[in-house]
Parts: structure tokens; sequence; C-alpha cells
């Protein structure tokens, strides 16, 4: 697994069996940047041929269709979130501090050149057959109504469901949360149900974050 970050966003490149998938390649205007970043690390950007994104908004999804039309990538997102990526427009935008509040107009004024997604999730998906990388889509709305997690091995891939601390190793609440209370159900979720066996947790924002730190940050008590 590689990490490339650009803007404070992290892009996850996955390569198994000479295959690569991609999770959220980040803003429209770093997409030649990221390539570049590819071409650097020993990799050929043709190779990638699949890309998660894990929600619509324009930091984690507005590269993607660079890829798409350049190298032919399939894009993998969730269904819930279409409207999003045949606007290129965010959705409203809930801060949840004075960090999020401070920045709120320009992120939620944030575009993208639309695009549509190659295939929509709705259910859990297997992905090993489509992109040669064995890694299982989960859906999990919250952060917006297509959120995605990714799995893959001993790591999840969670977008926006939360941050890494600014400071420490902890977890935090992202920026921009509609239902609070909602996304602490939801790491819950993830970690009794949906990824039991996860170990490491790379979000979109800082990070990575132990299995300790996300269930302590979130006051999550094992499952009896």
């Amino acid at each position: 697994m590689h990490t490339f970050t650009h803007d404070s966003i992290n892009t996850h490149l996955l390569v198994a069996n000479g295959a690569m998938v991609m999770v959220d390649p980040g803003y429209e205007k770093n997409a030649p940047v990221l390539e570049q970043d590819l071409r650097d690390a020993g990799f050929d950007p043709a190779m990638v041929k699949t890309i998660v994104i894990t929600h619509g908004h324009a930091d984690h999804a507005g590269a993607a269709r660079h890829f798409q039309a350049r190298f032919q990538a399939r894009v993998v997102a969730g269904k819930g979130d279409e409207g999003m990526f045949s606007t290129g427009k965010n959705e409203p935008l809930c801060p949840t501090g004075f960090l999020g509040r401070l920045r709120h107009a320009q992120d939620e004024g944030a575009t993208y050149t639309p695009f549509h997604a190659d295939v929509a999730v709705t259910e859990p998906v297997e992905l090993a057959a489509l992109s040669g990388v064995p890694v299982r889509i989960v859906p999990l709305p919250g952060h917006t109504r297509g959120s995605l997690v990714v799995l893959a091995g001993d790591s999840a891939f969670v977008g926006d469901l939360f941050r890494g601390s600014l400071v420490g190793s902890g977890a935090a609440t992202h920026l921009y949360m509609c239902d609070l209370e909602g996304n602490k159900k939801d790491v819950a979720r993830l970690l009794n149900e949906l990824a039991p066996d996860a170990r490491r947790f790379f979000g979109g924002h800082f990070g990575p974050v132990a299995r300790e730190d996300v269930a302590d940050s979130f006051d999550v008590l094992p499952r009896k």
C-alpha cells in the first residue's frame, strides 16, 4: 500500500498480483501531480484499472475523471452520491467545529468536472474479479448518502467517516458531519461488524489510526 498526499488529502494505492486499485484520487487540479507521483514511485498510471471513490466530495472524487478518460480506469462509487458526480458539486456540508466553520464556504463551493461511475455500489462487492486486487467494498452511508468503506487484509480505508488527529495518533470527528450521533454508531458498526479484523484505519485526511485508538476516540466497546 502506498499513500500520496496533496492539500491534506490522502490517495491510497493498493497493489497486489501485478494489479492496482486507487482509493480517492483527490482534487481534479491535482490529477497531473498524482499521475507523476505514480511514475516517480515506479508505477505506470495506465495500470490503475480501478478507482474506488469513498464519497462524492470534490476533494476525494474530483481527479477520478482524469484517470477514467486518460487511462480507461473503471470508477467504482456509491450510488447514493450519483447526484454529486453528475453535477460536479458538493452537497451541503455541516461544520463540526471552528476549522470547519472557517473553511465552510470554500469547501462546500468546491467543484469538479462531472462524470459517471462505471460501477454504482448499493451492497457489498468483492472487487478481486474486477480489479485483480482482493478488496471488499462495503456501503456505509453517513458522511454522504453514498459513502463506502474499502477493506483489504488487516486495513480499512474509511474516507471521511473520521480523520486522523492533527496532534497525536488518535482519530477525530471529520470537519463536516451532519449527524454526529449517527457517525458514532457508524464507527461502532465498522469496528464490531464490518471490519472486526482490521487493525489499521486509513482516512482521507491525516492518520493512519490504529484500531485501539479509533475505539478510544469514539468510545466504542467491543461487541460481546
